[in-house]
């Protein structure tokens, strides 16, 4: 293991030290850090509001309390995007050395004037604009992340060279200055806003979040029934998200195109025929195992760290790891545009595909109820548990140990830099 890690430090390292000088990066990087305590902050609320215990979603609901979480999390979590596009827009503009609020905001309006709008009639002659908080939520992240980043440094670029830029007296509080002073920046920005806007508008896709959704869903019109095909489109959908790119989009449609293959296989387990696709459904039980991507394995490696920024980091996001809600760990490691992390957040799915069809094909795995549907925040074994039998619940614990093993040549990596980074910083302070 040591000899391995050693080779990835080697092969990993010049390149991750390369992504992490490279301005853009940091801007993304430090921007999804900044939204971190959202996904903090709410994951206990998302894990006691979907606990899966019947009596007490059904006390809940006596109490009127599972709408109140249901848009408390809409409002979060639901919204990445809406946070996403103004923290990249703040880091972008402090690392152009500009003020970010202009930017921020001129980044804000942006990408809302792309995110699709419906009217709808309300009666008596009112009409109100409709926008699906998804558009602002999961399946906007890649387009509000290109906004940002595109529309600051245009700004920037406009505003250190005096570019249009209206001057003013010195007399002039510099709040008014730095306000009315980009007026004909933030003028050009608005056209090309609407230039895309409308471009869009007569294209086949409607809008750009619906043109960046077509685009990364288009692989999953080859799929299949096999759990090889299963394995590529979450595998793919792992290569999305690395890139920042939320796999909702590609994950929904899966659902939508294999329904058909749960029918089957549920009319089969109804009449006590053997069910046609069954190793699918094993397959497709392992897929996010503490959230896309796998991460409950790197959640775990964190119990070693000694770095005390990952130290803080897994006291964090182990609970929340174990309802498989991972967003504290790809934005606050973070996993996205990490090079570090790449080859174990893209081949985890292919990892744990190969140990399942491994028990599969040695008879291990015989049964599966497909009738029944957990909650998404229904913790690994214990799903496998309900859902199989003591079988898989055993194979889970095997799928966990080895993404466990996958992850933490890596993350010993990532944790012996940020170790590096503090003691530098610790001695650079007591000079």
């Amino acid at each position: 293991m040591s000899k391995f890690q050693t080779v990835l430090e080697r092969l990993v390292g010049p390149l991750a030290e390369k992504m992490a000088a490279n301005k853009t990066i940091q801007s993304i990087t430090n921007g999804m850090m900044a939204v971190l305590p959202i996904s903090l902050g709410v994951a206990f609320i998302a894990i006691v509001g979907q606990f899966p215990f019947e009596p007490w979603q059904m006390l809940l609901a006596q109490l009127g309390l599972t709408q109140v979480i249901t848009d408390f999390i809409n409002i979060t979590t639901g919204l990445y995007a809406l946070y996403i596009v103004v923290t990249i827009a703040y880091e972008t503009a402090k690392i152009e050395e500009v003020s970010p609020i202009t930017p921020t905001i001129l980044s804000l309006s942006f990408f809302l004037i792309l995110v699709p709008q419906q009217q709808i009639e309300l009666g008596l002659d009112w009409w109100a604009a409709m926008i699906t908080t998804s558009s602002i939520g999961s399946d906007g992240i890649f387009v509000a992340m290109i906004v940002a980043i595109l529309v600051t440094k245009f700004y920037a670029y406009m505003k250190k060279r005096n570019m249009f830029v209206i001057k003013l007296p010195d007399s002039v509080p510099n709040m008014v200055s730095e306000s009315l002073g980009p007026t004909f920046i933030a003028m050009l920005i608005f056209i090309q806003a609407f230039i895309l806007k409308a471009g869009f508008n007569v294209s086949p896709f409607g809008d750009a979040i619906t043109f960046v959704n077509s685009i990364v869903t288009a692989p999953l019109s080859f799929i299949g029934s096999s759990p090889l095909s299963v394995i590529l489109v979450f595998t793919f959908a792992n290569l999305l998200w690395f890139f920042g790119i939320h796999p909702a989009a590609i994950i929904n449609l899966f659902y939508a195109v294999t329904a058909p293959i749960y029918i089957y296989n549920i009319e089969a387990f109804l009449a006590g025929n053997p069910q046609p696709y069954l190793e699918f459904m094993f397959v497709t039980a392992i897929i996010m195992v503490g959230g896309t991507g796998n991460t409950i394995g790197l959640a775990i490696d964190m119990l070693t760290a000694k770095s005390e920024k990952f130290k803080a980091m897994r006291a964090l996001t182990l609970v929340p790891s174990i309802f498989n809600i991972n967003e504290p760990i790809i934005f606050g490691v973070p996993v996205v545009l990490n090079p570090i992390f790449f080859i174990p957040l893209v081949s985890s799915v292919a990892v744990s595909g190969a140990v399942v069809h491994f028990f599969f094909k040695i008879g291990f795995l015989t049964y599966v109820n497909p009738t029944i549907e957990l909650p998404w925040v229904m913790p690994p074994v214990i799903q496998q548990l309900i859902y199989s039998g003591i079988n898989f619940a055993l194979v889970m614990v095997v799928v966990i140990v080895v993404l466990c093993i996958l992850y933490y040549p890596f993350f010993k990596i990532a944790d012996k830099k940020a170790l590096e980074e503090e003691q530098s910083y610790a001695a650079t302070n007591q000079e």
